[in-house]
């Protein structure tokens, strides 16, 4: 039996478009280890909010780190985040291309990374595109998420 609801198909609809990134990040001051490090970039209509960033290992392994969808766009214009994560633009020089910086921030340590400025602002506009800023919440099942909160179900 299917289910011919709109919101059922429109769901499954958006669910085949939510766009993936895969590039390279430079890593900043590195020292005895590689430069590069692939990284994905995710968002999922279940947590619309945010973005998963995921530093692909050499050994296959990955570290992700999931953060506001809007802070990651706020940091592809100006200075943004506090705490753990902070992004922001490069300043434009005529030699190179434009880049945004990501600077992640641990007890055990702190890394940066530079990644394509035109290519995260291109992949967030996708996300927007699918999710307009402001509409985010229209998507969240609250019933199921005060019945989680209260430790019911």
């Amino acid at each position: 039996m299917t289910d011919d609801r709109p919101d059922r198909r429109r769901e499954s609809a958006m669910a085949e478009t939510v766009p993936e990134l895969l590039t390279d990040l430079r890593r900043l001051f590195a020292r005895g280890s590689r430069e590069t490090l692939r990284c994905r970039f995710r968002y999922s209509l279940g947590d619309p909010y945010a973005v998963a960033i995921d530093l692909i290992l050499e050994n296959g392994l990955s570290i992700t780190w999931v953060v506001s969808r809007d802070l990651l766009s706020a940091g592809t214009r100006g200075p943004a985040g506090e705490g753990d994560f902070k992004v922001w633009p490069s300043c434009r020089h005529h030699s190179r291309r434009p880049c945004v910086y990501f600077s992640l921030d641990r007890p055990e340590g702190h890394v940066a990374f530079e990644a394509g400025l035109s290519e995260i602002r291109q992949w967030l506009d996708r996300t927007y595109d699918l999710v307009p800023a402001g509409r985010e919440s229209e998507l969240l099942d609250w019933d199921a998420l005060a019945d989680s909160l209260l430790g019911r179900g």
